[in-house]
């Protein structure tokens, strides 16, 4: 279960550091981006996958379109030397839209 004040720092990192969370969110392919960054073929990663050249090809494109697993952005990121990060971040405050740590439902025993 994630923590209250987990996503209370979440919201005030994504607040301060605006600029470059938009621009993050901008990239369409990761995968593609990292590995040329890299200098790496696709050949290379395909073999450090253990998979064909063609699936990485598929892999880039299914990102951009939002079709690739966790798993295996996970494994691609082992593959690239990187750490994979998943995060769910709400749009609104949370103060604004009232979420807040689910209350535990108050029962009265009557005699």
């Amino acid at each position: 279960m994630i923590d209250q004040r987990f996503l209370i720092r979440l919201e005030h990192w994504v607040r301060a550091n605006r600029i470059a969370w938009t621009e993050i969110m901008q990239q369409t392919s990761w995968l593609r981006g990292v590995r040329r960054a890299q200098k790496l073929k696709g050949v290379e990663l395909a073999r450090r996958m253990g998979v064909s050249p063609a699936r990485i090809s598929m892999m880039e494109r299914d990102e951009q379109h939002g079709a690739l697993t966790l798993k295996m952005m996970q494994k691609a990121a082992q593959a690239l030397d990187c750490e994979f990060v998943y995060a769910v971040i709400p749009k609104q405050s949370l103060k604004e839209n009232g979420a807040g740590p689910a209350e535990k439902p108050r029962l009265r025993v009557q005699p």
